[in-house]
This record gives structure tokens, C-alpha cells and sequence, in this order.
């Protein structure tokens, strides 16, 4: 199926910019939303922790499928369950209120899984172990109860480590980016926790790609785990990164950075990311060149 008209929330963020970008290349009717959005007739500034603000917004652009992309990291408890779990229930509200509910497509994170020594599916228990992993859960478990009640197509997007150029520095992967970037010789130093450390790294175009094919599907999962299934140790990519860009690489650990709550790691089942068409299997040098923006890196995947 084609989506009517979309709205996709947190727009001005990583992912969302991309999205809202390539479904107004395929000339979709897609409204946007972030709190740092100006006002026009398809872009809006709305707080969506807001909920009577999120309510109107959903009323009055009706769309019959919503992106909701919104939430993030935050400093605190409270401030981290708004910009995720309030974010979340306001957009099913609201949709729940529309005289036909649209379909929501909600990005959850492998953090909801927390520690699992196996490689993680769908079916996988959720037991997180960081105050991020634990509101998205939150989230996920509201969304879940607002569609079952309002008979909602939901699907949660589990999102592994995204890896992007453009990834914040408040994220560990760009935080190790910028301090090699900022450097300076031919040795450059680079201050952070724990480097042993295994994820599942994904590129950004993997997953939007894997958002707009799942807009085109008649019937959306009820969860979708975005990984490639490739485990990959930090400090290896991070040595690759200062490779790839022809530099000595000076690891100085920071005590308080590597006493924060992470899981040793973290590795996901892409088979039913497969049965879609998504095969993502990038090699440790391509995600170096991709972190340190070189023009020739070409993603290993294909989506039919």
C-alpha cells in the first residue's frame, strides 16, 4: 500500500531529516514536526510531551500513518520519560481519537533488550539495564496498550547503533568522531569509557530504508529489529576510524565515563529484517569510512 498522507514526529533529528527527505522525494504528502520546526503549512513547531498540543496537531493533519520518531536521550528521569513515554502516549492518543485511527510506526531501541549473551530477536526477553533502555520499554508497553485498546496497527522499530557522520556528539560513537576530527598530528588522543564493548552497527540509509519499506506494507510487524547481525568491538572500530583517516590513535579511559550502566554486548537477528528485503552487512572498514565521511563508502546491503 501507499501511504495517503504521513506524519512523521521528531523530524529535525538524525533519522527524521533523512525520512521526511526522501518521502518528499517519492512526492508523498508527509507533515513534519519537531520542537524546533518552523510553522508552515507541512512543517510544525509542536511540543508532542505536550499532549493537548500532540492531540490538535494529530487532529487537524488526520494522516494515515505516523512515524514517530520524537524522544532521545535527556538529563534526569522526569526530563527522559517525557521526551520518550509522554511523547509516545500523546501520539497514540491522539490517534486513537481520529474517526479512523492511523497506522503508527514507533522507533523503540535495542536497549529495551538489555543484557543478552545470544544473538537478540524479535522474541527476545526485554530486561534493560540503562535508565534509556527502561523508558523506551515504558514506551513501548503504553503504545502497545493505547493500539490493543483502539485497534491501532502498531509496529516498534528496535533500533541498534546507528552509525552517520552527522551522529551527535552527546553519542559515543560521535563523541569519538568529533575528539579525532579536533585533534590535531598525526597522533591524536581520544578520552572515553569502555572500549571493549561489542554492538551491532548499522548505517543510517539502512534504516530509513527500512522505514519507507515498511509504509509500503499492507500488514506492518509488530516488532522489527534494525541490525545486521555483524558484532563488532568498539575499540576495533574506533582504531579502523583513526585508520581511516591516517592518524595514531592515544586511548586515555575516563573513570566516570566507564562506570556508566552499558551491556557487554549487544548483537541482533536480522532474519525477519531479511524477509523484507534488508540485507545490511557492513565490514569494519566501511564503517570507518562512514563515521569519517569519506565520499566513496557504499554501504554492503540490498532492499528490493
Amino acid at each position: 500500500m501507499s501511504p495517503d498522507r504521513v506524519l512523521v514526529t521528531g523530524a529535525s533529528g538524525l533519522i527524521g531529516r533523512e525520512l521526511v527527505r526522501r518521502l518528499r522525494d517519492l512526492q508523498v504528502d508527509v507533515h513534519e514536526v519537531s520542537r524546533r520546526g518552523h510553522e508552515s503549512k507541512r512543517s510544525h513547531a509542536v511540543d508532542m510531551s505536550d499532549r493537548a498540543a500532540a492531540a490538535t496537531l494529530v487532529r487537524d493533519i488526520a494522516p494515515s500513518t505516523i512515524v514517530h520518531l520524537a524522544g532521545g536521550h535527556a538529563d534526569g528521569w522526569e526530563a527522559l520519560r517525557a521526551a520518550n513515554v509522554h511523547t509516545a502516549v500523546n501520539v497514540m492518543n491522539a490517534a486513537a481519537q481520529l474517526a479512523v485511527p492511523p497506522r503508527v510506526v514507533l522507533a523503540g531501541s535495542a536497549a529495551e533488550y538489555g543484557a543478552v549473551s545470544r544473538l537478540i530477536s524479535e522474541s527476545s526477553p526485554t530486561e534493560p539495564v540503562s535508565a534509556y533502555g527502561r523508558v523506551k520499554l515504558e514506551a513501548t508497553t503504553q503504545a502497545r496498550s493505547v493500539a490493543a485498546a483502539n485497534g491501532i496497527s502498531l509496529c516498534v522499530v528496535r533500533l541498534f547503533n546507528i552509525v552517520s557522520p552527522d551522529l551527535p556528539v552527546t553519542s559515543a560513537l560521535g563523541n569519538l568522531r568529533r575528539q579525532l576530527l579536533d585533534g590535531e598530528g598525526s597522533r591524536r588522543v581520544v578520552r572515553c569509557g569502555r572500549l571493549d564493548v561489542v554492538r551491532d552497527f548499522v548505517p543510517l540509509n539502512v534504516v530509513v530504508t527500512t522505514f519507507l519499506l515498511l509504509l509500503k506494507l499492507d500488514r506492518l510487524p509488530t516488532v522489527l529489529d534494525v541490525c545486521s547481525g555483524r558484532a563488532v568491538v568498539l575499540g576495533d572500530l574506533l582504531t579502523a576510524m583513526a585508520h581511516a583517516i591516517d592518524v595514531e590513535l592515544q586511548v586515555e579511559v575516563e573513570p566516570r565515563l566507564a562506570a556508566m550502566a552499558a551491556v557487554d554486548r549487544i548483537v541482533g537477528d536480522p532474519a525477519r529484517l531479511h524477509e523484507l528485503g534488508v540485507v545490511c552487512a557492513p565490514t569494519l572498514d566501511f564503517l570507518a569510512a562512514l563515521m569519517m565521511h569519506k565520499r566513496d563508502a557504499r554501504v554492503p546491503q540490498s532492499a528490493d
